[in-house]
């Protein structure tokens, strides 16, 4: 039998909960990260987006026109 816990949280805690577990392996935490990510974005009003690619300070983007050398 499985039951429900409703607990609240400010946005900065859930972060803070959602950076220790990314201290986990991730078959471990993958799953609750998934549903703490989903139920926080319902209760806010967002709707998921496609995953984009990230662009660091190290490796900027090339405009969408170009290719890469091969």
């Amino acid at each position: 039998m499985s039951i429900l816990v409703t607990i609240e949280h400010t946005v900065e805690e859930l972060n803070s909960i959602l950076m220790a577990l990314a201290e986990r392996p991730f078959k471990e935490v993958a799953n609750l990260i998934v549903k703490i990510k989903s139920m926080a974005e319902a209760q806010m009003g967002v709707t998921p987006e496609a995953p984009q690619a990230t662009v660091t300070a190290d490796a900027p983007a090339a405009p969408a026109s170009e290719t890469p050398a091969a």
